[in-house]
């Protein structure tokens, strides 16, 4: 055997691998991945609730300028507490649709439908007039809480004034005024006579997908079960992690509600 063939043959044993070897390579590539993938995934969403923040940062600004237009500082045009209508903020306080649409759903407004506003006789998009319901569907991603104290035996009533016609209807219309002023009736959490302000009322919200619990995050919610993300009528947002959901929306909404 010549030195060549010897070298050649020695360098073969040395940078070879057994059958083995390889297989231990392939599951430590496996375990590390499966270690990783969690990370990475959340990482994601963490990255897509950002952004979800900034569109409803992008659309409580806009309500404030909608307000601030409004001969009665309405924060929206909303007609009674489940009416989830953004129309009065596009095109004119928010110009791109992909605002109303959280990057963590699949929904989507198609721009070739159209109906028109019984009021006012414009064309308006009709999937902006109403939450898609689930994460998939057309229609907006976000929930609008135009009222509060919203129950069936609320002392409050709002009247609204749309058109030349007048409607008497259950809850206080959120307004620059109201929110301001607004004193809790109900008691849960010992929240009776507190004022909460606007730094503590929502307007915008995440969407609240059935089955589950209403208002309240679930695993098939825009964020999952963890929380949601929430505007308020000062113009900041944030997120709200569960653990803290139920009073932050009873201090808001003044519903009575002490459960789920």
């Amino acid at each position: 055997m010549n030195q060549h063939h010897m070298l050649t043959q020695s360098h073969r044993i040395k940078f070879s691998f057994t059958l083995i070897e390889m297989l231990v390579v392939v599951g430590v590539i496996a375990v590390l991945l499966a270690l990783l993938m969690p990370a990475l995934g959340n990482a994601v969403e963490r990255s897509r609730r950002a952004a979800c923040l900034n569109n409803l940062s992008q659309m409580i600004r806009a309500a404030l300028m909608y307000a601030n237009d409004d001969s009665q500082g309405n924060l929206s045009n909303a007609l009674h507490d489940t009416n989830d209508d953004f129309t009065f903020l596009y095109p004119n306080y928010v110009s791109t649709l992909k605002t109303f649409i959280c990057p963590s759903t699949q929904n989507f407004i198609r721009r070739d439908t159209l109906e028109s506003n019984t009021f006012t006789g414009q064309w308006e998009l009709s999937d902006l007039t109403a939450y898609a319901g689930n994460i998939t569907n057309a229609g907006t991603s976000y929930e609008l809480f135009g009222f509060m104290n919203f129950t069936e035996d609320t002392p409050n009533y709002s009247t609204l004034y749309v058109f030349g016609t007048i409607a008497r209807v259950k809850g206080v219309k959120k307004n620059l005024s109201s929110v301001q002023r607004y004193q809790h009736i109900y008691n849960s959490f010992g929240l009776k006579g507190i004022i909460p302000g606007p730094s503590q009322i929502w307007l915008m919200l995440d969407g609240d997908e059935p089955p589950g619990h209403q208002n309240y995050p679930d695993p098939n919610n825009n964020h999952g079960a963890s929380g949601g993300n929430v505007s308020f009528c000062d113009g900041h947002v944030s997120w709200i992690p569960v653990k803290e959901y139920l009073y932050r929306y009873e201090l808001s909404q003044d519903e009575n509600r002490t459960t789920p």
